[in-house]
């Protein structure tokens, strides 16, 4: 009678995604993904685009939940560098000349 609770027929890649896309703070969203193992969140691009579009907002503020940690854990080609946004500014400065 009970034994449909203790399963389910997601595959953990697909729970970690719902539940990035679900959690509304930075802090949960970090711990859901970076704290799963690499194997299942290194693919998923919304994680990438997520720590390149927060990154320099991070490094700023500093958060709590962004310690030495959870650092170790992102893909180091998945932090913008400051070089990479020092040639961005020069490219954009470029166009609009």
């Amino acid at each position: 009678e009970y034994r449909h609770t203790f399963y389910i027929t997601e595959r953990g890649k697909d729970l970690t995604i719902k539940s990035f896309r679900e959690l509304e703070n930075e802090g949960n969203k970090a711990d859901k993904v970076f704290n799963t193992s690499k194997n299942v969140w290194k693919s998923i691009e919304e994680v990438r685009g997520w720590v390149d579009d927060n990154w320099s907002r991070w490094e700023e503020e500093k958060p709590k939940w962004l310690d030495e940690n959870i650092k170790a854990k992102i893909q180091v080609e998945w932090i913008p560098s400051k070089k990479k946004s020092g040639d961005e500014e020069l490219r954009s400065k470029s166009t609009r000349n």
